[in-house]
């Protein structure tokens, strides 16, 4: 035994060093095994310093205008030796294909990667699992109306994690862009517009130009102080719907839509997104108590909004939404649930739709 001890002792030294060079090889090896990164999440980090290096270069070739999109694929990337080849971390024997879109905000660029690994690591579209949503045994899920695609039911799995808050998504529009409205109101309470009316005689609010109203100023400071540079990147400018209804008219988007203000990047709910999430048909009219029924937007208190629509009968009243559509001078402070439109090339990174797992956007 005194032997043996004396023989390890003597060959310790040996044992070290091959040990050393052991794990020397292997840290080699498994840097060389994807130059590009070993996962799929490293990779298209990659990707984005790679892009945000190739363009410090390519300024010129830049979007010049407010949410103007360019792309650079993996290919270029590669071939200006700004990222190593990329293989499929699952299978070393594959490469990767993919790109990176670059978005202008206001004095800001976002990169987003979209990174594809054929069978193993391919971008889940938001369009995609609104399309295959099916109607369950009492009628919720989505519905085909007017070309789009919209969630009907009280029992829906419409939530969506965005900008690090909690959304529903109301529906997917003809141009696959995706609606959704804050699943819990604001804090704060906002008037629909203070200005004085000569019609009330008091500070009644004026609602015949919703470009110069307060609740326009309040959304659009929203906007701008709630939400990152990537998550503006994402959002999409629509036209708003800020048509004229009486109490007992009947719900009808071309009367909502009879006066438009133009490219918008922040709303409110319209009548026709409160009528069409029910599954009552005996929600026709704008006081129809049966809209509350079946209804994910009448279903707690958490929706309890301004709605974007005004009062035909005079020029300081607006429609709001808590459980049912009701009339109030524009001057009330009364809660409100943003709305916005995100591109329909919303990538999904996990979540099933429920309020404790809902859809992530990437």
């Amino acid at each position: 035994m005194k032997k043996i001890i004396e023989f390890i002792k003597e060959k310790s030294y040996y044992f070290l060093a091959i040990t050393l060079i052991i794990f020397i090889i292997l840290i080699i090896l498994g840097s060389c095994s994807n130059k590009s990164g070993n996962s799929y999440e490293k990779i298209e980090e990659n990707m984005v310093n790679a892009a945000k290096k190739y363009y410090e270069t390519r300024k010129n070739k830049l979007p010049k205008q407010d949410n103007g999109v360019v792309k650079v694929n993996i290919g270029t990337l590669v071939d200006e030796e700004l990222l190593a080849e990329v293989y499929d971390p699952k299978n070393k024997n594959s490469t990767c294909s993919g790109y990176v879109e670059v978005t202008k905000v206001g004095n800001e660029y976002s990169y987003v990667p979209f990174l594809t690994c054929k069978g193993n690591y391919e971008p889940k579209y938001l369009t995609d699992i609104i399309k295959n949503v099916k109607t369950d045994e009492y009628g919720n899920g989505v519905y085909t109306i007017n070309n789009e695609l919209v969630y009907k039911g009280d029992d829906v799995k419409n939530y969506l994690s965005f900008n690090n808050q909690l959304w529903r998504i109301v529906k997917m529009d003809g141009e696959g862009d995706i609606k959704l409205v804050l699943a819990t109101k604001t804090e704060e309470s906002y008037p629909w517009d203070e200005a004085y009316n000569s019609e009330a005689e008091y500070n009644a609010g004026i609602t015949t130009s919703y470009l110069h109203t307060a609740i326009r100023k309040t959304l659009n400071d929203y906007y701008e102080k709630n939400f990152t540079t990537e998550s503006k990147a994402k959002i999409v400018p629509k036209n708003l719907c800020v048509g004229k209804y009486n109490e007992n008219d009947a719900f009808d988007v071309n009367k909502e839509c009879a006066i438009i203000k133009e490219n918008e990047k922040i709303g409110l709910l319209t009548a026709t997104d409160y009528q069409n999430a029910s599954l009552d048909m005996k929600c026709t009219n704008l006081n129809s108590k049966e809209c509350a029924n079946y209804n994910y937007l009448a279903e707690n208190d958490n929706i309890s909004t301004w709605i974007i629509n005004i009062y035909e009968g005079n020029t300081y009243g607006v429609f709001y939404l808590d459980k049912t559509i009701s009339r109030s001078d524009s001057s009330n402070y009364l809660f409100i649930n943003p709305v916005i439109y995100i591109t329909s090339n919303s990538i999904i990174s996990k979540g099933s739709g429920t309020i404790n797992n809902p859809f992530i956007v990437k």
